[in-house]
């Protein structure tokens, strides 16, 4: 029971801040967008990358050029 009377409590006074400090939140979505954006772009071609090379039987020493 107390742990529902603290997320009601945290939820009205989260939406209380939400609405009195609309614009800093606004400015710090403006902050985190992008670099949100940049960091799923590169786990994305990451993952492609890796998607890629596992199809094709592409390994390290094949794009490095090692001859062992």
């Amino acid at each position: 029971m107390p742990g529902v009377v603290a997320g009601l409590l945290a939820v009205a006074l989260g939406l209380w801040g939400m609405t009195v400090w609309w614009w800093s939140l606004v400015d710090v979505l403006r902050g985190i967008v992008p670099i949100v954006l940049v960091v799923v772009g590169v786990l994305s071609l990451a993952a492609g990358v890796s998607a890629v090379r596992k199809e094709t039987g592409v390994k390290d020493k094949d794009v490095l050029g090692d001859e062992e």
